[in-house]
């Protein structure tokens, strides 16, 4: 994912899943960025650059977390989503990546939301 349009800096996001992200999780920084720069070498080409910084989390074997965010089973539909989203009588509101339809399931979602539901209360003022 093109993180530009979100921080106006030359970034890529990926996202690995299920148990390939488990073994990620035990992989070095450049053992990452050489398995992702195979992929987009094969898609765009050997002259693409490689990158000068790498930030990665570590949900899976993170206490707080343990890998978890939202999971859209069988029968989910984003309008799931908008409803998780509605604020109750203007009082209680309800952020995180789990009410983002566009980026659920995201940190960038979770934040996103923040910023609505931020723009929700003071609106009320």
């Amino acid at each position: 994912m093109n993180m530009n349009k979100f921080v106006s800096q030359n970034a890529l996001m990926t996202f690995a899943f299920g148990s390939y992200g488990a073994i990620t999780e035990t992989m070095t920084d450049a053992q990452i960025t050489t398995e992702i720069m195979l992929q987009l070498k094969s898609i765009y080409g050997n002259s693409i650059p490689n990158p000068t910084t790498m930030l990665r989390t570590k949900w899976g074997v993170n206490p707080h977390t343990f890998g978890s965010y939202s999971f859209a089973t069988t029968g989910t539909t984003t309008a799931d989503f908008d409803t998780l989203s509605n604020s109750i009588n203007s009082k209680l509101f309800f952020g995180g990546e789990h009410t983002n339809r566009q980026y659920r399931g995201t940190v960038h979602g979770a934040y996103l939301s923040g910023q609505r539901e931020a723009d929700k209360i003071i609106a009320l003022i």
